[in-house]
């Protein structure tokens, strides 16, 4: 074992409910945050500290470690003794940190015979699912619904509260028992079980007198996404979630309309939905601008081109597959969610196509994910492939609010090893890229409606109150201009139980 001096080192965050497994690199090596709970060398103080921290550079105490092996040198790592978290980067303890319904997606909607709970998962709460406990309370569940495969509306369906029959859509089902089975969750395995398949457009069959769930299928980033009516005695409330108008074909819209035409012939008493890019001009636009920057850069790229983009996305990056293939580019995939991708789309490759001259690379690390296959070069270690200087990487994503220093600490790595890097519009004032030669172009669309989505749709529906989230600056002032001329009542993100 190795001493060494203490070091400044850039971390992306871990769950702290699987240990603080924080992750980052130093020569060429990967280091490990140390997580035994009563060290002698960590701060005690700045471990306290690490709670509210959201990634960035940590003060910290290296020691050299050699996992053993049996058959063959074992693999060097650094562990991370903990001694200071710069205090910029701590996020303030704000009252009521420990259950805050607004970063849930979950909705729970209470009937005489039980509860019906919709898109049990969140975000922000780094695996504890504690908040959505308290949300459920005393509460029988009779039903939870899933309304599309994005981890966050469902990466708490494994919790003893919601041990019922669960509607999901079939590709929901397949994202979730992968989940499963990689986490070692036998919990989420019990309940996928006895899942049922919805299917978005037609009604879940249900054995109870008092409620009534129909759907719509709606755009969104991510196929076989559905908006849930639910009728009770007392309510109608419309759940539409995450969604856009827009989507690949010219009659995406026209139908999506008719379909809230449909809807709106009876009163809504609630509508619910996210509001991320409420703030934002004009309508969400079609997917096709995607492809066409796409081919623009495949086009005229001299070499390999680089895709990073989210693993969900699957009719972009099947799409994106079509345009490789007609400018004869050999096609990979990288990374454990690429090939997952690859897997649930039904594409054939043939081995080493990455390192092929010329070759289209879907790859993991759009978003700087620790151990993704752009982390693991941009830190040297174990990289699948190396870069050449005349590689392209573009960008089909845009960055997650509180991932900036994530991606900017990866791009600034990445941007001297290859002849371009290309980011979607806006991305280079927002990740702070400006003087190191990043590009832009429309590679990226929202799966969020943008304020013309939400106008109409609430035209169209007129629902006495409505529940949109998150309820942040600037996204709640434009929400609400909306509003207020049609009268509609907006009520509190927190507010998350409704009897119907």
């Amino acid at each position: 074992m190795e001493a060494r001096e203490k070091v400044q080192l850039y971390f992306h965050p871990g769950s702290r409910g699987e240990g603080y497994k924080w992750a980052s690199s130093y020569q060429g090596l990967l280091v490990g945050l140390c997580r035994q709970p009563f060290c002698q060398v960590c701060d005690a103080g700045a471990r306290e500290q690490l709670r509210h921290f959201r990634g960035g550079n940590l003060e910290v105490q290296l020691e050299s470690w050699q996992k053993p092996a049996f058959f063959e040198p074992g693999q060097r790592f650094y562990l991370a003794h903990l001694k200071a978290v710069p205090v910029e980067k701590v996020e303030a303890d704000a009252e009521g940190v420990e259950f805050d319904p607004s970063k849930l997606n979950a909705l729970v909607f209470t009937t005489p015979d039980g509860a019906v709970l919709v898109d049990p998962g969140g975000m922000g709460f780094n695996g504890d699912s504690s908040p959505l406990r308290q949300l459920i309370g005393g509460q029988r569940i009779l039903v939870t619904v899933v309304s599309h495969p994005h981890l966050d509306h469902w990466n708490y369906l494994g919790i003893r509260e919601v041990a019922c029959p669960v509607f999901m859509t079939n590709l929901t089902y397949r994202f979730a028992s992968r989940h499963a089975s990689l986490q070692r969750d036998f919990s989420l395995v019990r309940v996928l079980r006895n899942a049922q398949t919805a299917v978005p457009g037609q009604p879940l069959f249900l054995n109870r007198a008092h409620i009534r769930i129909d759907t719509i299928p709606l755009p969104h980033s991510v196929p076989e996404a559905m908006g849930l009516i639910i009728r009770g005695e007392k309510k109608r409330v419309v759940c539409l979630s995450d969604f856009r108008l827009n989507g690949w074909h010219t009659t995406t819209k026209a139908k999506t309309i008719a379909s809230l035409l449909e809807i709106a012939k009876e009163e809504v008493d609630l509508l619910a939905l996210t509001i991320f890019n409420a703030h934002v001009s004009g309508f969400t636009p079609m997917e096709t601008i995607v492809i066409e920057a796409l081919t623009d850069i495949l086009v005229t790229a001299p070499n390999r081109v680089l895709v990073p983009c989210f693993s969900t996305n699957q009719d972009r990056i099947r799409r994106g597959v079509e345009i490789g293939q007609v400018l004869q580019r050999p096609v990979a995939f990288c990374g454990s969610g690429m090939r997952n991708a690859q897997e649930l789309l039904g594409i054939k490759t043939e081995e080493d196509v990455e390192n092929a001259e010329g070759a289209m690379v879907f790859v993991t690390g759009c978003q700087a994910e620790g151990f993704s296959v752009l982390w693991r070069i941009s830190q040297k270690h174990n990289p699948p492939f190396e870069l050449r200087s005349d590689d392209t990487i573009a960008f089909s994503s845009r960055c997650i609010p509180g991932n900036e220093p994530g991606l900017q600490h990866l791009i600034s790595s990445l941007r001297p090893q290859v002849q371009r890097v290309i980011v979607h519009e806006g991305e280079i004032e927002r990740l702070g890229l400006g003087g190191l030669g990043v590009e832009e172009a429309l590679t990226h669309v929202t799966g969020h409606g943008s304020r013309e989505d939400f106008r109409l749709v609430l035209e169209i529906l007129r629902p006495k109150q409505v529940l949109p989230w998150p309820q942040t600056s600037p996204q709640i002032e434009a929400f609400r201009e909306i509003t207020e001329p049609l009268g509609i009542e907006i009520l509190s993100e927190t507010e998350r139980v409704f009897e119907v």
